[in-house]
């Protein structure tokens, strides 16, 4: 599936079980293409999907990226397991990349992004999901940052790919606190409480928009509040073991999957 805010202005070019390919326009008259990528999960014919991709590239000469799930290596440094990859496999992928001038992005973050979550020497890490782009897309951007990020709900890390200006970023930064509601505060006995008390408070003086969305204001202070008395800071707690989580996948030394690694997920 593929969503976007609604001020983004994306055009869908091609869809198939391998690619979802887009054009977005930029408010400056810039366009540039992304290709969402799911590869091809059978060795045997994989080559079909290197092809696929080369059409596409065929087909634009402007800023390009592609970001996913390649299902290959650029090199054998980028698995970890009981057995070698081949170097066939691997080679077909970086003359693919060549013909359609696109070059990996790089990473920060923990380096295998995906893990069959065996114990022992069952293990196996790969590096299967990345974004790659061409130099068009690195001209017209002043930053670009790839993050893998560990998820606890699939055997893949998710990939974040910023594209960021500078400006855009210093403005966001500047923002103050955004209020989010927390799935977890339901579950509290005294959760219906607060919400009553906090409206009922609010609810003095005429009946107006504008009084409406004050009163909805003070509540999310009072449930904010209310959420640190009672939870304390879990942001804090996951961010901890979420970095504690990157230091072991990121272990390049071992390939267990340990007994503090599923306890911490």
């Amino acid at each position: 599936m593929l969503f976007w805010l609604s001020k983004v202005c994306v055009c869908l070019q091609s869809l198939c079980r391998n690619f979802i390919d887009v054009h977005i326009k930029e408010e400056s008259g810039v366009i540039w293409r992304v290709t969402f990528v799911y590869g091809e999960p059978i060795t045997e014919q994989r080559y079909v999907f290197w092809d696929r991709l080369r059409f596409l590239k065929a087909q634009w000469t402007g800023p390009w990226v592609c970001i996913g799930d390649f299902n290959e290596v650029l090199s054998s440094k980028e698995h970890l397991g009981p057995t070698n990859r081949g170097e066939a496999q691997t080679r077909l992928f970086r003359e693919c990349l060549e013909d359609c001038q696109l070059l990996d992005l790089g990473f920060c973050g923990p380096k295998y992004t995906w893990s069959n979550k065996q114990q022992g020497d069952h293990n196996i890490r790969v590096r299967l999901d990345r974004a790659i782009a061409n130099g068009q897309f690195t001209q017209i951007f002043y930053d670009i940052q790839v993050e893998n990020i560990i998820t606890t709900s699939s055997d893949h890390f998710a990939v974040l790919l910023s594209i960021s200006k500078h400006v855009e970023r210093s403005f966001r930064e500047t923002k103050g606190y955004i209020f989010r509601y927390e799935a977890a505060w339901c579950r509290s006995p005294d959760y219906l409480e607060i919400v009553e008390k906090s409206w009922v408070d609010g609810s003095a003086g005429p009946k107006s928009l504008q009084n409406t969305w004050d009163n909805l204001t003070k509540m999310a202070r009072s449930l904010s509040n209310w959420s640190r008395e009672s939870f304390g800071f879990p942001r804090k707690e996951i961010n901890k073991l979420e970095k504690r989580l990157a230091k072991l996948r990121s272990d390049s030394t071992s390939r267990n999957y340990s007994q503090e690694e599923r306890d911490i997920e």
